[in-house]
């Protein structure tokens, strides 16, 4: 399969080349372009719920979040509902940036579980793609491996 599109999997269902495509893509992003030092492989890659979504083909991935379940102290708004799911570890491709592909991976995301409560940690300036999809700010934005985010809440629909 040669045409870019939305893949999903769980690790145990992960292709080789399919996660070399995804670590490549999130060592690009993260370590390379970001100079992101912490970890990013954190073991909850593995986590028999954690899914890994990915635009691209099978080997290339120009796409990327990793949805996983929160921790049980995970910060969300005062009131809500505790989250289901965190997205996380969001990247795209350099070269493909403002063509839409992570609100495409975040909807194909939401289509398959937006019944539930989400949570996300957006870098600050990119905030604004999560609020189309029903994510909304809370707390104040704080600093996460040298770059400011902020927390964001979708409530179950």
């Amino acid at each position: 399969m040669s045409e870019h599109s939305v893949h999903h999997a769980r690790w145990d269902r992960l292709t080789t080349d399919e996660l070399y495509g995804i670590v490549v893509l999130r060592n690009r992003v993260f370590a390379l372009e970001q100079r992101v030092e912490a970890e990013d492989f954190d073991g909850r890659d593995r986590e028999p719920d954690t899914e890994h979504w990915w635009f691209g083909t099978e080997a290339d991935a120009v796409g990327y979040l990793r949805l996983i379940r929160p921790a049980v102290d995970e910060v969300h708004p005062d009131g809500s509902e505790r989250p289901a799911r965190a997205i996380g570890r969001v990247a795209t491709d350099p070269g493909h940036r403002g063509s839409g592909i992570a609100g495409r991976l975040v909807a194909a995301v939401l289509e398959a579980h937006g019944h539930e409560p989400f949570v996300l940690h957006a870098q600050e300036y990119v905030a604004g793609l999560y609020e189309p999809h029903g994510f909304v700010r809370f707390g104040e934005p704080y600093d996460e491996a040298g770059i400011r985010h902020v927390g964001m809440y979708r409530a179950r629909r």
